[in-house]
């Protein structure tokens, strides 16, 4: 049995002030402690390990929340060999990343001239964080991957889902949410099969291949699974979350 930790237990043994593990709790990078009582929260010592990691990530790598959650989602801290997979993925992919989303960088005033839609509606996007509105020379820029999100929001607006109907940037926030979860199960499955298994060059074509090929694979269900609605005449009553997505996100 795991020995339990008061809070100012977790501050002592992991550097980190009790105000950003409350933060951590709160956007889902930790999840709950036991609450026996009103006023009363037990951590066990699974806490300190992936608290530590989280600080090693940001500290270490300078990556953003989104994607640490991504990496330590779950009942357990990912082992760390597998997170070292991850990592050393992520510099073997950087640069084919950013071949394959090559696109000018655009200055956003002039981006939101070209398709038709406002500064303020591009600021909204990036709210929603389904984009990252960069500043640099005193300007507010797009660049890569991002100025395509935009172009294809802009078509959606041109062809109705507006204001009237209820659509608005935050409208992308659903896109956002189930993508993160999404990934979140693919890394998670992904590093838990391959590490200690293949070498380095077959661990970089299968990931180098695994991204383009999931994108292709998830629109062509999407548009199967969407057609078959359709023809059903099945709308669902209401939002309902993907299958143990609460599970992927304890």
């Amino acid at each position: 049995m795991r020995k339990r930790l008061k809070m100012k237990d977790l501050e002592r043994a992991t550097g980190v002030g009790r105000e950003t593990i409350r933060f951590y709790i709160r956007e889902g990078v930790l999840p709950a402690p036991q609450r026996p009582a009103r006023n009363v929260a037990w951590y066990d010592e699974a806490f300190v390990e992936r608290i530590l990691l989280v600080k090693k990530l940001q500290t270490e790598r300078y990556l953003p929340l989104s994607v640490i959650k991504s990496i330590v989602a779950g009942d357990s801290t990912p082992p760390d060999a597998e997170v070292r997979t991850l990592l050393d993925l992520d510099r073997r992919l950087t640069l084919a990343q950013r071949d394959t989303s090559a696109r000018a960088p655009e200055r956003l005033s002039a981006l939101a001239k070209r398709v038709g839609l406002s500064a303020k509606e591009i600021l909204a996007m990036e709210s929603a964080e389904a984009i990252a509105v960069v500043a640099r020379d005193g300007q507010q820029w797009v660049e890569g991957r991002d100025v395509g999100t935009v172009e294809a929001w802009a078509r959606s607006r041109n062809a109705g889902f507006s204001d009237d109907v209820g659509y608005s940037a935050a409208t992308l926030r659903m896109y956002v949410d189930f993508c993160r979860w999404l990934v979140s199960e693919e890394l998670r499955e992904f590093s838990a099969r391959v590490t200690g298994k293949v070498d380095e060059e077959r661990l970089q074509r299968m990931a180098e291949v695994g991204i383009a090929s999931s994108g292709d694979i998830l629109r062509s269900i999407h548009e199967r699974v969407m057609s078959d609605a359709i023809a059903r005449g099945n709308v669902p009553p209401s939002r309902v979350a993907p299958a143990n997505a609460d599970a992927a996100n304890d």
